[in-house]
């Protein structure tokens, strides 16, 4: 229940998430699922053919793609806070 109500702060406008977080944690899971996808594959063609048939030059561009798209869902998030100026509490001010 804690991650769809994370979900929805993340989607939610005005929230501390922001879409920069919603976005890295998306492409992060795509690139999971098709990390996994790629691995099934290589799985099933050793145990069908009995070697590996796939090209794996090819398969490795396809994962540098791929990594290459979760770091694109990140970028932003990290230039975005490298470059935020953190509000810090006066000394005045009583923290809650």
């Amino acid at each position: 229940m804690r991650m769809t109500s994370y979900f929805r702060s993340l989607v939610k406008s005005g929230t501390l998430d922001s879409s920069k977080s919603f976005a890295l944690l998306l492409s992060v899971i795509i690139g999971a699922i098709i990390g996994l996808v790629v691995c099934f594959c290589l799985i099933w063609d050793v145990v069908t053919n009995g070697y590996i048939k796939t090209n794996l030059n090819e398969l490795g561009v396809f994962l540098l793609c791929a990594g290459g798209f979760m770091v694109g869902g990140g970028i932003n998030k990290v230039f975005g806070e490298k470059y935020f100026k953190h509000q810090k509490p006066e000394k005045n001010e009583k923290e809650v």
